[in-house]
């Protein structure tokens, strides 16, 4: 009996789940659907660092007395894939004459020596509006979302014996317009 009486426990305890697990849910008068519009832009951008154009030691007097000390350095761009008509300028400098870039002595002040930065291994094309050159533009600088290294080539011309020993420096300023 007792075998019984605990087969029917088992027996209605499933069965009182069962009218509780499929109970219809509220009476529903029917449903409608009904689309939903997502949307973003994604605007031209870019990113813009400048490596040093960092020249070897100048000798006016042996080395560098007939042949230029030329450096390269690289201004590393990002830019978002598909934007077009990029140009990099670089500015003029903080010791310019107006269309010659020149480094300062820094223990020196007044010392000097000229350098300039162009756009092309030839180094014919000078880099920079505002120092007679022209901006950098060209099909490879369009955005394709990675990193892009944009090389300047640097020139101290040879023979500038007014040079004092010492450490020289000057800072341009890299500018990306897309």
């Amino acid at each position: 009996m007792a075998r019984r009486t605990h087969r029917l426990v088992w027996v209605g305890a499933w069965v009182l789940l069962g009218l509780l697990v499929g109970r219809p849910g509220p009476a529903r008068a029917g449903s409608q659907t009904s689309n939903v519009q997502v949307s973003t832009s994604v605007p031209p951008s870019c990113t813009i660092g400048t490596a040093v154009v960092a020249f070897a030691p100048y000798d006016p007097v042996n080395a560098n007395a007939t042949v230029a000390d030329d450096q390269t350095g690289d201004i590393i761009i990002r830019c978002t894939k598909g934007t077009t008509g990029i140009t990099i300028d670089l500015g003029n400098g903080a010791h310019n004459t107006g269309r010659q870039r020149q480094m300062v002595n820094l223990t020196s002040s007044g010392t000097l020596i000229n350098y300039e930065v162009y756009q092309e291994p030839g180094r014919t094309s000078v880099w920079g509006a505002g120092d007679g050159g022209a901006v950098r533009s060209g099909a490879d600088l369009n955005g394709t979302g990675n990193f892009v290294a944009v090389t300047m080539y640097g020139r101290i011309p040879p023979g500038q014996l007014a040079a004092v020993a010492g450490a020289y420096s000057d800072t341009l300023v890299s500018t990306i317009n897309f």
